[in-house]
Parts: structure tokens; C-alpha cells; sequence
């Protein structure tokens, strides 16, 4: 009977343990996304969302003659778009999904050395200009992607007339 106490006391204090070492690696980790403003990363994802939409619709209505009326109505529908696209990435939403995506990839130590940075000049640099970095990153991948497309599209035309060829073989 000393025995099975010891072990329940045992496995208790390892429980309480292994919540303590949890609950000091998730305040860790929210600490790291407010150094990491991660709020603030995910509200201007949602501006360039909502910018890219914008840049969209001009060239899905190409050629349409548009009124006072359908263009309230246009404004109306990228405002519904927009609040759709920031209540997809609102931070409220996804700061459990994140933290349970930091835990599970970093261990206490790599937490605790990425705090170190980010507490540092160099580390508050690298968050500030982030997402301008991204933004052009972003821009020299698309330029990129631009000059393939025409290579792209040509290849799938192939493609389908190949796969239409041996469809048309098969049929005979």
C-alpha cells in the first residue's frame, strides 16, 4: 500500500511539474509574439489581402461599364470581402493555434534564446522591418512567376492537346 502512495505521490508532483515547465513555456511564447508583434503582422496581412482584392477587381470588371450604383455596390462587396478576410486571420482566433504550433516545434531553451534576440536592437529591427522585406520578397517571387507564365500556359495547351490526341487513340 506504501508503495502505490508513493507512486500516486510520485506521478502527481510530475504532473504538477510538467504544467508548471508548460504554463512557463507558454507565457515564454506569448511573450515572443508580443516581441514578435504578431498582432499587428496578422492586421497587415489583412491590409494586403484586402489590397490585392482591390487590385483584382478592376481587372475581373474589365471592360463593363460601371454606374454611380454598381460602383456602391462594388464598395460594398470589397468591404463585406475585406471583413471576411480579417475575421479569418484575427489574432484572438489564432494565437491558440500558433502556440500550440511554437510548442510543439520549440523547446524551452530555443524559446528562451529567441526571447534573447528579440529583446535585443538587432532582433526589434528584424520584427519592424519584416513585413517590408516580405512584401518585396513577395514581389521579386511574383515578377519571376510573370515571366514563366507565358512558358506555363504554352506547356499546359500542350499538354491538353496531347492528353485529347491520346483520348481520340483510345476511342478508335
Amino acid at each position: 500500500m506504501k508503495k502505490i502512495v508513493c507512486v500516486a505521490a510520485l506521478l502527481l508532483c510530475m504532473c504538477r511539474m510538467s504544467f508548471a515547465d508548460d504554463a512557463s513555456k507558454r507565457a515564454k511564447i506569448d511573450e515572443m509574439f508580443t516581441l514578435m508583434h504578431m498582432q499587428q503582422t496578422l492586421d497587415q496581412l489583412a491590409d494586403q489581402q484586402s489590397g490585392q482584392i482591390k487590385k483584382i477587381m478592376p481587372q475581373l470588371l474589365a471592360g463593363q461599364t460601371i454606374g454611380p450604383d454598381d460602383q456602391k455596390e462594388i464598395d460594398a462587396f470589397m468591404d463585406q470581402i475585406t471583413l471576411m478576410v480579417r475575421d479569418a486571420i484575427q489574432w484572438e482566433k489564432l494565437k491558440p493555434q500558433y502556440q500550440e504550433l511554437y510548442a510543439a516545434t520549440y523547446d524551452e531553451g530555443t524559446i528562451d534564446g529567441m526571447l534573447a534576440f528579440y529583446r535585443t536592437d538587432a532582433g526589434r529591427a528584424m520584427v519592424a522591418k519584416q513585413p517590408e522585406l516580405i512584401a518585396k520578397s513577395q514581389s521579386i517571387a511574383q515578377a519571376q512567376l510573370t515571366t514563366v507564365q507565358p512558358k506555363m500556359q504554352a506547356a499546359f495547351v500542350e499538354f491538353a492537346d496531347k492528353m485529347a490526341k491520346r483520348a481520340a487513340a483510345k476511342q478508335k
